[in-house]
C-alpha cells in the first residue's frame, strides 16, 4: 500500500513461495535472473528471510550493500549478528495475552459481546552495523520484491 501511494505500484513484483528458508532460496534465484534486479526484498518471514540472504551470499551479492533484506515475524535468528535483517514485529505475545484473557472473560460470561483488539505491527532494526548501509540502500529508492510465504502442502496437512 505504501508503494502504491508513492506512485510505485509498477515496481511492486511477488514471487510466490514457500515458507521456508528453502523456499526463500528458491524464490530469490528468480528476480536475480531478471535483467533489472530489486534493491530490496520484504520477505513474508524472517525464515523466508534466511533462505533469501543464502541466495544473494552465492550471487556474490552484499547485504545490504549491493541490496536490502526485510523479515516479518521478528524471530530471534533474525537479530543474530552476522545475519541480522530487519523485521516486522507482529506483537505475538500481546496477540496471545489478549486471546488468553478474552477467552477467559468469555468462559466467566458466556452472555459477553465479542471484542475486537487492534495491534499495530512494529519494525524492529537490524545490528547496528548494517543499518546506516541499509538505509543507505532505501534512500536510493528501490524496486521491491515481496517474497510472499504460503505453507506448503506438507505443512498443511499436519
Amino acid at each position: 500500500m505504501a508503494m502504491r501511494s508513492l506512485g510505485l505500484a509498477a515496481e511492486i513484483d511477488v514471487v510466490s513461495t514457500s515458507y521456508t528458508q528453502r523456499g526463500g532460496y528458491e524464490g530469490a534465484k528468480e528476480p536475480l535472473a531478471r535483467p533489472r534486479r530489486p534493491t530490496a526484498v520484504f520477505a513474508g518471514a524472517d525464515i523466508v528471510a534466511m533462505g533469501v540472504l543464502e541466495a544473494f551470499t552465492e550471487a556474490g551479492l552484499s547485504v545490504p550493500g549491493d541490496i536490502s533484506v526485510a523479515g516479518y515475524d521478528n524471530t530471534t535468528f533474525a537479530a543474530i549478528g552476522p545475519i541480522s535483517v530487519p523485521s516486522v514485529d507482529q506483537a505475538g505475545t500481546e496477540i496471545g495475552s489478549n486471546a488468553a484473557r478474552l477467552l477467559l472473560e468469555r468462559i466467566a460470561d458466556r452472555r459477553k459481546t465479542s471484542v475486537q483488539v487492534k495491534l499495530s505491527p512494529s519494525l524492529v532494526p537490524m545490528h547496528r552495523d548494517l543499518e546506516a548501509a541499509f538505509n543507505r540502500s532505501v534512500e536510493r529508492g528501490f524496486h521491491l520484491l515481496e517474497a510472499s510465504s504460503r505453507r506448503t502442502d506438507d505443512a498443511k496437512s499436519s
